[in-house]
């Protein structure tokens, strides 16, 4: 169970803690009262009218509601979805805020799938994992030559490349301008296959060449294409 699943439950035993207790107030005084309690909406009344013995009922519901409310905007609805679709309920939770994980991705299906193995929402990762490669070492003090990092960056990489490019560093420039990084899982005759790394986990996505505007790997500054020569799988 995750943070926001447990959010949900906190917040649901405190509403309806609260719930229970101003509708125990209420018989306490009369069935009549009692059966307004247990109606959500004229139950108010009851709480204006006796707010001395009905607050601590009335605060400990609207907490739970709070708690309730954040955790739908922090996912939770997509498990409250997931347990209602397996009792038959099929339903859509709305949430009136955006939220990060909402946008669109492609290929949402697997990360739908992704999301129900690990129980947590995907997110995209705020930090290039591959930073450390680009940061550049002091040489040692007592060196008496030494020899200098090799330095890495993104180079043009033809589509002749890439199966031999399997697992490099990618960055893939669309059509329409949006420009991706990821991981090369592989590269078939029409379309290669990015994974590309999220909180909880990493979904691999497939674009088709004709929607690829520009490949560049990430490699060591003047290496040559990895073109030529015998396929990898031909190599000893």
């Amino acid at each position: 169970m995750n943070l926001v699943n447990g959010a949900l439950l906190v917040g649901l035993g405190l509403f309806l803690a609260g719930y229970v207790l101003v509708a125990r107030q209420g018989f306490w005084r009369g069935w009549l009262w009692g059966l307004v309690t247990l109606v959500p909406g004229p139950s108010l009344a009851f709480v204006l009218l006796h707010w001395r013995v009905a607050r601590l009922g009335f605060v400990l519901g609207v907490m739970g509601l709070v708690v309730v409310a954040g955790a739908l905007y922090g996912g939770a609805d997509r498990t409250l979805e997931r347990l209602m679709g397996r009792a038959g309920m099929e339903t859509e939770i709305a949430v009136p805020l955006p939220r990060p994980q909402d946008l669109d991705v492609p290929n949402e299906a697997q990360v739908r799938r992704l999301e129900e193995q690990t129980g947590a929402p995907l997110e995209m990762l705020d930090f290039d994992p591959y930073a450390l490669e680009r940061v550049q070492p002091l040489p040692p003090e007592d060196s008496l030559e030494p020899r200098p990092p090799r330095q890495r960056a993104f180079r043009p990489a033809g589509i002749a490349e890439l199966p031999r490019l399997e697992g490099e560093r990618l960055r893939v420039t669309l059509e329409n301008g949006e420009v991706l990084e990821g991981t090369l899982d592989r590269a078939d005759v029409d379309s290669l296959h990015l994974q590309r790394a999220y909180r909880g986990g990493s979904a691999t996505f497939e674009y088709a060449y004709e929607e690829i505007r520009r490949v560049e790997v990430w490699d060591v500054k003047g290496a040559a294409p990895r073109s030529a020569g015998p396929d990898p799988e031909g190599e000893s």
